[in-house]
Order: C-alpha cells, then sequence, then structure tokens
C-alpha cells in the first residue's frame, strides 16, 4: 500500500492559507499526486476556489440526515480541479456550540471509514485555522492525522504572535509524546517594509526555515474572483510558478523542526533590528513564553 502523504498547514484568520493550501493541491496535481483537501475552519471556504463555489459541510450533512456513516461522508466530498478531492469539517451553526467539536468530528470520520485509502489519495492536506486554543484546532496534529506541518505568516508582528502561538502548542504537544514537527514557515506577503528580512529572522529566531516567500498579486484576488486557484486560472502567470515552486519544496522536504517560542518583546526587536524606520529597542529580551 502506498503511504499517504499528509500534512496541516496552520494560519490565523485572514492570512491566506486557503488561497495558499488550494494552489499548493492544484500545483501538487500537476504533479501526478492525487490530492485530497479537507477544509479544518468553520468558514468553510478551503476548497471553493478548488470547486468552484461554497460547498455544503460534513456537519450540515450531519445535521440534516440525523446519521454519521459512509454513505453520508461520500454525499459531501466534492471532485474539483484535476481531480482533487475536497471536504469541508464545517461547524455549528452561528453562536452556537464549539468550532473545533466540527473539525474533531469530521476527522474521526474520515479516519474511521478510511476515506483517504478508499479514494487512492497519495497526498492529503489538511487546512487548519490557527486558533489552536480549542483543541479541536489542534486535531490534526494532535491526533496524528498529520506529523508534518507548515505555518502561513507574514511580516505583521501580530500575524507572528499568531504563529508563535501555534509554535507554543506544537512544543506542548511534542513534549506530551506527540510525534509533530513544523517543516517550514511560508511568507504569504501583505507589502510590509523588509518584510523578507522580519520573517527571516523570525525563522532564524524560531529555528524554522523559511520555504517560500509568496510576493502580494492581484492575480490571486482575480482567479479567486472566478472561483478559481491561480493554478487554473492563470497557469503561465509568474504567480502560479511561485505556487509551483512551493509544492515542489514541499514533495522534497524529509525534516521537521521542534520550533523555540519567543516573546512579544523579542517579535518587536526582530522587527526593529531590521526595519530602519523604527528606532531600536533597549534592554532587549531574550526571555521565551512558558
Amino acid at each position: 500500500m502506498i503511504e499517504i502523504r499528509k500534512i496541516a498547514i496552520y494560519g490565523k484568520a485572514g492570512i491566506g492559507k486557503s488561497t495558499v493550501s488550494s494552489n499548493i493541491s492544484a500545483a501538487l496535481s500537476e504533479m501526478g499526486e492525487r490530492v485530497m483537501q479537507v477544509g479544518c475552519d468553520p468558514k468553510r471556504d478551503s476548497i471553493a476556489t478548488l470547486c468552484g463555489r461554497l460547498m455544503p459541510t460534513l456537519m450540515d450533512k450531519v445535521r440534516d440526515s440525523n446519521k454519521m456513516s459512509e454513505e453520508v461522508i461520500n454525499e459531501i466530498i466534492f471532485e474539483g480541479f484535476n481531480g482533487i478531492l475536497g471536504v469541508e469539517c464545517g461547524g455549528p451553526k452561528p453562536g452556537r456550540g464549539c468550532a473545533g467539536k466540527g473539525v474533531n468530528l469530521g476527522l474521526q470520520l474520515l479516519e474511521q471509514y478510511k476515506i483517504f485509502e478508499k479514494r487512492d489519495r497519495t497526498f492529503v492536506i489538511f487546512d487548519v485555522l490557527g486558533d489552536v486554543v480549542c483543541g479541536g484546532f489542534s486535531q490534526p496534529i494532535r491526533s496524528g492525522y498529520a506529523k508534518e506541518m507548515y505555518m502561513v505568516t507574514c511580516g505583521e508582528i501580530l500575524t507572528m504572535y499568531q504563529a508563535n502561538n501555534i509554535i507554543q502548542a506544537v512544543v506542548r504537544l511534542y513534549n506530551a509524546g506527540v510525534e509533530v514537527g513544523v517543516a517550514g514557515l511560508i511568507d504569504n506577503m501583505r507589502g510590509v517594509p523588509y518584510e523578507r528580512e522580519i520573517v527571516e529572522e523570525f525563522g532564524r529566531v524560531i529555528g524554522v526555515p523559511v520555504i517560500q516567500h509568496i510576493p502580494r498579486s492581484k492575480v490571486v484576488q482575480d482567479a479567486e474572483f472566478q472561483g478559481k486557484t491561480v493554478i487554473e486560472a492563470y497557469p503561465s502567470s509568474e504567480q502560479a510558478e511561485v505556487y509551483r515552486e512551493l509544492a515542489r519544496k514541499i514533495l522534497n522536504i524529509k525534516k521537521t523542526y521542534i520550533p523555540k517560542p519567543v516573546s512579544m518583546e523579542d517579535l518587536k526587536d526582530i522587527i526593529s533590528s531590521i526595519d530602519r524606520d523604527l528606532p531600536p529597542r533597549e534592554n532587549a529580551s531574550t526571555k521565551s513564553f512558558k
């Protein structure tokens, strides 16, 4: 039996992790991988550009049918661009219940009925909201569904702070005996001054390499307006090649890292040491979060 490569892509809300995930999926499919993408975010927009629109979720189907079975799961697995399969775990109705429980239930059912194996997948991408305060969102790594994770970040301090929160969760899980590690940072750029340098220094300090800088491009918005990935809508664009390069790097990665959490003061020091427009901070802190 072919071993299925499973990775989790984390990032705070609004950082563009679903855009990154879907374009990686599309690029991998071009390279011959049989890909499935699992949306682990109650917004249910992970596979929208792969399937052309927002799709029903597993939680929606379970509520409507009032049952959990392999038949129910198969009804909410959709085929999108280039044979990619997609499923959205979904969550409770707004204002009701814990969104992370929807992720937990969805992953349990996918595993219970061996959906990845039965659908003959070689690569599975879990696209996960970076709110690891809720245990449900840590489920892809907590329960061993994905031992290899990537973090989407940028040069904004609050985005790096959220990445640092994810790092703390990784360290706690690793210390508890969970087999998990961070394989790399993905810089989904926001146009921050000296952004490449800031994110590279952040990676150096936490001990995780930056594997790709993704420039801002109007092509991304134009493609999503059409309900498509950049790979599908603008296959010859420079932006499409950036995603292909990222996918090739992920295919060849063999190592993960246990990162070192830092403090907010450390993050400020990283930025001020690089951004020439900011004054240097005095009494730099080197303490990490506990």
